[in-house]
């Protein structure tokens, strides 16, 4: 008999929706490597290339974002800023940082607002689909428990 945690990711096509991702990177290749990286099903990408792009697209799009990954250097905005205002407008849904410009402070200001994940690019591609695939479990377990209580 499968584990509990097997069933999970199955759980996830019977009770909801598959988990919606909005990733910022204002690098083409990074950005569509990353699109590459997180195809599957249970996965629903979409691109944004600057923070201000990204706003916009969480204010416009019908259904909420589960995830934000986000890119620490990006020119007019950063990372960090952005984060702050996804955090003032009371963003419900997991950030994950991903960057190759990462310090002690960068990671300090993240930490203090709550990010649930920083990865250094280069990435490892297992480590990312990992990372987001333990998230996706986790909105899994939110949503059986939700709907089951209703």
């Amino acid at each position: 008999m499968p584990s509990a945690r097997a069933l999970l990711p199955q759980m996830r096509v019977i009770v909801g929706k598959p988990l919606n991702i909005l990733s910022v990177d204002d690098e083409f290749r990074v950005a569509h490597a990353l699109a590459f990286t997180l195809s599957n099903p249970d996965r629903k990408l979409t691109l944004a290339f600057s923070a201000d792009e990204a706003l916009a697209k969480l204010n416009e799009h019908s259904e909420s974002f589960d995830v934000v990954i986000v890119d620490h250097k990006m020119p007019k905005m950063s990372g960090i800023e952005l984060v702050r205002r996804l955090r003032g407008e009371n963003f419900g849904g997991r950030i994950i940082v991903l960057s190759a410009h990462l310090t002690d402070e960068n990671r300090g200001a993240y930490a203090e607002l709550n990010v649930d994940t920083m990865l250094s690019k280069p990435f490892d591609v297992y480590e990312l689909r990992e990372v987001v695939d333990n998230l996706s479990t986790a909105f899994a377990g939110a949503n059986f428990t939700a709907r089951g209580a209703e």
